[in-house]
């Protein structure tokens, strides 16, 4: 009897215990802004990147590293989703301009953008592309270019 007791107390003691939530709210480190890119294994980054969207609904996004800026342009943006894959160069519309050292690159050879996120207000992506000036011809490859938590 006394152990039918013990288990019968024991029963109500561990079945009223409310389970801890351990889900992180709001986790400052995850949402972040970051905008970093590499020009000949040299990394670059801006933490507060200029993040436009105009009347005729074209997304801007301008960063810079005080010797490099970025500027990727992205038509038709409202008609983005997740994991939507844009093209720069001469088959897309889209483009990714390099100012580096004062030298403009604004001819955009090839390249992508995929936004891995869109939110309501924020955009996380990875991009890469290729641009030249129109000078000499000299040819600027960004790699490893990614965007994570830009508000916009």
């Amino acid at each position: 009897m006394k152990f039918t007791s013990f288990l019968v107390a024991a029963m109500l003691v561990f079945s009223s215990c409310e389970k801890e939530d351990d889900t992180i709210v709001n986790d400052p480190v995850n949402n972040t802004p970051s905008f970093t890119w590499k020009i000949d294994g040299n990394n670059f980054s801006d933490n507060s990147p200029l993040v436009s969207i105009n009347p005729s609904d074209v997304l801007t996004i301008n960063a810079s590293d005080n010797s490099v800026d970025i500027r990727l342009i992205i038509y038709d943006f409202s008609s983005k989703v997740n994991d939507s894959e844009v093209q720069f160069g001469i088959l897309g519309i889209n483009n990714a301009f390099v100012t580096q050292n004062d030298v403009v690159h604004p001819e955009t050879d090839n390249g992508k953008l995929t936004f891995s996120e869109i939110g309501e207000s924020k955009l996380s992506g990875t991009f890469n592309f290729t641009s030249h000036e129109t000078t000499n011809w000299n040819i600027v490859t960004v790699t490893d270019g990614q965007f994570s938590n830009i508000t916009y």
